[in-house]
């Protein structure tokens, strides 16, 4: 960062740089996996993300890495509602199809912000720099 360029100080000082596990700890706060204080969205609920933080300046996705891990975790959230299907026999076949289809959407759309998240996290710890 030149000198001559203020950074944001809304967000106050956060951590350093930390574990694997503060890592992620963050990334599913949905905070910056690098310093932990600043937001990765501006708008969880509207899914309006910052492209870095405004603290510490870390590209949160500067190459759309985290799609790969979202197509991940909804496949494997596809395979935890096919479970449900499996396991659960329906009584009114049409009503199990709409709340199987609800339910299947409200997991997506609620999780993906922590998923989100996740993948940022994972993200940064694979692209870290030692010291």
């Amino acid at each position: 960062m030149p000198s001559g360029e203020a950074r944001c100080t809304r967000f106050p000082p956060g951590p350093t740089p930390g574990s694997v596990r503060q890592i992620f700890w963050r990334g599913l706060r949905m905070k910056c996996p690098r310093c932990g204080a600043a937001p990765i969205f501006r708008r969880w609920w509207t899914y309006t993300e910052y492209k870095e933080c405004p603290r510490c300046a870390l590209p949160y996705d500067p190459r759309g890495e985290s799609l790969a891990f979202m197509y991940l975790s909804t496949a494997f959230l596809t395979g935890v509602m096919f479970i449900v299907l499996i396991l659960v026999p329906p009584t009114d076949l049409a009503t199990y199809r709409i709340g199987l289809v609800l339910g299947a959407l409200a997991l997506y759309g609620v999780t993906m912000p922590f998923r989100k998240g996740l993948a940022i996290a994972l993200n940064y710890f694979n692209h870290r720099t030692a010291g």
